[in-house]
Formats: structure tokens, sequence, C-alpha cells
């Protein structure tokens, strides 16, 4: 007798453990269906663009999975006007996002295959044209790209774009960007700005550049003050500003001449013994 009433407990607890079982999964379904959706999303620095537009943007829908949201994917289509930059997706749950992007800054042109490009300090792409922008911003030149598209980062390798950004943050640290025109990147070792007078100002390397880029603004401004907009001014240092004025008209002609008379010696043919040779 003892093992029927086993039986009977067994067949007793049965029904309610799939009960609970049942139970359990509709509760899941709930949850996940449900409760665990997105019901809002708040959207952080969005600069000029509506939370709206960035909400459109980034492709996340309301009543959606809020575990099935692809950040990477977010972070793609919300980059691919070259506006924005993503910087983080917040899961708060059970049912809110918290987006968090910036405005992508113009802060530098460049010519690449026929195009006019407008690029950030990080080298992403912000805008691609056939007609150089109303706002001023430095011209680069001497930076290297097999692949460009609108709203991400120039594909370069060579150390280029990192020089690039050293000196477009210094410019802006120091409210120096007024005085550039150019931005030769093409040597890293040997960066140059031309500036908007037509003096060249040789930086040397990417190292030290916030000093650098100091010593230019306060030379730049005493030497125009001064009447001095052209000639070459040397920061490369780091702890000094040295300047070589322009040669004056006069003083070109007499290189010239030096440089004419030069010419026969230098390959290694006397003046007086190539008048002997032809008598």
């Amino acid at each position: 007798m003892p093992g029927k009433r086993k039986k009977k407990k067994r067949r007793s607890i049965l029904p309610w453990v799939v009960s609970v079982a049942v139970l359990a999964l509709a509760l899941a379904v709930l949850l996940v269906n449900v409760v665990f959706v997105v019901r809002r999303v708040d959207v952080v620095g969005a600069g000029e663009l509506s939370d709206a537009e960035v909400l459109r943007l980034s492709g996340i829908h309301l009543g959606a999975r809020i575990n099935r949201v692809d950040e990477a994917h977010v972070r793609t289509s919300v980059e691919s006007t070259g506006l924005l930059a993503f910087v983080s997706l917040e899961r708060r749950m059970p049912n809110r996002l918290v987006l968090t992007v910036r405005p992508r800054t113009r802060d530098a042109l460049i010519l690449l295959a026929g195009k006019i490009l407008v690029l950030d300090s990080d080298a992403y792409v912000v805008e691609i044209t056939d007609r150089v922008p109303g706002d001023s911003m430095p011209y680069v030149t001497g930076l290297k790209a097999s692949y460009y598209a609108l709203g991400r980062q120039l594909d370069t390798a060579d150390g280029r774009c990192g020089c690039m950004k050293a000196v477009l943050e210094a410019l802006k640290a120091n409210g120096a960007t007024r005085y550039v025109s150019e931005l030769n990147v093409a040597a890293t070792a040997d960066l140059r700005i031309i500036t908007r007078t037509g003096m060249t100002v040789l930086l040397g390397n990417s190292d030290n550049m916030n000093a650098k880029i100091a010593w230019m603004a306060g030379a730049l401004a005493d030497l125009e003050a001064r009447g001095q907009t052209t000639g070459r001014l040397d920061v490369s240092s780091g702890t000094k500003a040295d300047y070589t004025p322009a040669p004056t008209p006069q003083e070109e002609a007499e290189a010239a001449e030096d440089t004419a008379e030069a010419e026969p010696a230098a390959e290694g043919v006397e003046p007086a013994a190539a008048e002997s040779a032809g008598s």
C-alpha cells in the first residue's frame, strides 16, 4: 500500500509542476515581449539636430526588444551623414535607452580624387562637395588616402592623420586657426604651415605641438603688428620662435647673379679655362 500512496503523490505533484513551468514560460514571454522593450530613448549631445532626427538616423524603433538593439548598427547609422559621432548606447532596464552623440566639427579641407572633403580633426569625412565651402578652415596638403566615404575615417596608415590632428587641435586650443591658410603634412618630421599672409612656419614633427603653436601665435601677432607678413618662422624647437625675413627684390637679384656665376665652376670648368679652350 505504501507504493500506491507514493504514486498518488507523484500524480498530484505533476500537474502542479507543469502549471508552474507554463506560468514561468508565460511570464518570460511577457517580460521579453511586453516589459523589456524600448519605450523611451533619451538623446544626449545632439547639438543643432533635434532628438527626433537623431532617433530617426539611429534606426532604433520604439517597441523593439531592448536586448536586440545592435550597438554596432546604431553607430554606423548615426555616423552615416557625417554630422554626428557616436559616443555610447546605454541600456537602462526595463525599457529605456540613452543614446549619446556629439556633433562633428569642420576643421580642415582636402582635395582628393577631384572632390573637396571637409574633415574633422580625427580625419572623419563631414562633407563631400565640388565647391569650396563658405566657412574658413585650413587646407591640408600631403594627406593621401585610398578610400573615403561620408561619415567614415580616411583610410591612411602613414601617421599623417595623427600629425594633422595634433596641429589642428593645437590651433583650436590656442585660437590660432585664423592665421592658417595651408597645413602641409607630406613629411611627418617636417610639418609646415603657410599663413594667410604667405609666411612659412616650420613646425618640425608632431611632438610638443601645443607649445609650438603657442609660440607661432604670439610671434605672428607681434610680426603682423610691425608689418612683417612674409618670410619664415621656425618654432620647431617648441621653446622659441626664430624669424627670418623674406629676401628683398635686390637680394633675390644678387642671389640669382651669384648662382649664374657659379654654374661653370659647378660643372668643373673654370671660366678662364673655358675661354682659353675656345681660342
